[in-house]
């Protein structure tokens, strides 16, 4: 049992932090410089976020392996992935209009924008080329949500001190937030060697 949890748990580690989508990866850094520097709309998005990726990053891997892969259509999963994708968010954008409208007001725009979050499609394209099974999909996507989420969350919480701060006139706010997003980076970089025995 214990050989069966590890490796999923070090999938998810590796996914939440040393392989961080956004800070490894560079996926979804538009919504991070843009929606995050609100902390409660940063945690909202992060949250819807990390749904549609799990939603999707599934649905992508069923299509694939019991659709596309049985007929030989292998070459046709990204028109399926991004079509799965806007699907998946049209539904969810219905749905907070209906039952959370102020969330969808809050979100405006963005809500819209996950469509085009490379993050998501990433995801479900890394979990198809890694020839990862339907669990360790599951954990990879859910782990990955959690990354990405985590980053806005901090970002967004560094961007309310800065706000107060004499941030340089050629860096602006763009400039400090990509310097805070490569300091994070490093942190994480160092904390994922540092659980794997490396320091």
């Amino acid at each position: 049992m214990d050989t069966l949890q590890y490796p999923l748990l070090a999938l998810l580690f590796s996914a939440v932090i040393s392989e961080n989508v956004a800070l490894y990866y560079f996926l979804g850094i538009c919504p991070l410089i843009s929606i995050s520097s609100d902390l409660k709309a940063s945690f909202n998005m992060g949250v819807a976020v990390s749904a549609v990726m799990l939603i999707t990053t599934a649905a992508n891997w069923a299509v694939y392996h019991l659709l596309l892969q049985p007929l030989a259509l292998e070459y046709l999963q990204l028109l399926f992935f991004v079509s799965i994708i806007a699907a998946t968010v049209q539904m969810l954008e219905l749905f907070l209009d209906r039952f959370f409208p102020s969330m969808y007001e809050m979100f405006g725009i963005f809500l819209p924008l996950i469509t085009v979050n490379c993050a998501i499609l990433g995801v479900s394209l890394f979990a198809v080329l890694r020839e990862y099974s339907l669990v360790q999909t599951l954990v990879f996507a859910a782990g990955s949500g959690m990354g990405w989420c985590l980053v806005i969350c901090i970002i967004a919480s560094l961007r309310r001190r800065i706000d107060f701060a004499a941030v340089p006139p050629h860096l602006g706010k763009t400039g400090i937030t990509m310097l805070v997003a490569a300091v994070i980076a490093l942190a994480f970089s160092g904390l994922g060697e540092l659980m794997s025995g490396g320091l």
